[in-house]
C-alpha cells in the first residue's frame, strides 16, 4: 500500500462548497500527482472535479486519479476523463485512471463508452504509481 501526505482539496463552483464528492491530493515522487476521488461524479459533481484536476496537469506530469472509492460515474464525469486525457496528451502528459480491481461503478461506464479503449486505465494505486 502506498503511503504518502494527502491534502483534502476544497471544491467549490463560483464560490459555493460542492458536496458529494470528496477529492485529496498527493505527490508522492516529481512529476506525479494523484488525486483521490471519492463520492459520486456527475452533473452536479463533475465541473468541480474538473476545476481540481486541470491546474495540476503541468508540462510533463503523469496525473493520477484514483477513483478507487467512487460510486457513481455518470456521463459528465465520462466527460471530464475524456478532457484530462487529451488535455494531458497535449502537455506531453499521462493521466492513469485507478478504477479500483472490481469497482463496477467505474468499470461499467467506462466500458459501455469504449473508454477503456482510449484511457490507460489500471486496478490499484500502487500499479498506477508502479508503471
Amino acid at each position: 500500500m502506498s503511503t504518502f501526505e494527502w491534502r483534502e482539496v476544497d471544491l467549490r463552483v463560483d464560490g459555493v462548497r460542492v458536496d458529494g464528492v470528496r477529492v485529496r491530493a498527493a505527490e508522492p515522487a516529481e512529476g506525479t500527482v494523484v488525486l483521490a476521488i471519492a463520492g459520486e461524479i456527475d452533473v452536479a459533481h463533475a465541473d468541480a472535479v474538473r476545476r481540481a484536476a486541470e491546474p495540476r496537469l503541468g508540462r510533463g506530469v503523469r496525473l493520477v486519479l484514483d477513483l478507487t472509492d467512487l460510486t457513481y460515474l455518470g456521463s459528465h464525469g465520462i466527460a471530464v476523463l475524456a478532457e484530462l486525457d487529451v488535455a494531458a496528451r497535449a502537455r506531453s502528459g499521462v493521466l492513469v485512471v485507478v478504477t479500483g480491481a472490481e469497482n463496477k461503478a467505474v468499470l461499467r461506464p467506462v466500458a459501455l463508452t469504449a473508454m477503456d479503449q482510449v484511457l490507460r486505465l489500471v486496478p490499484t494505486l500502487d500499479v498506477a504509481l508502479a508503471s
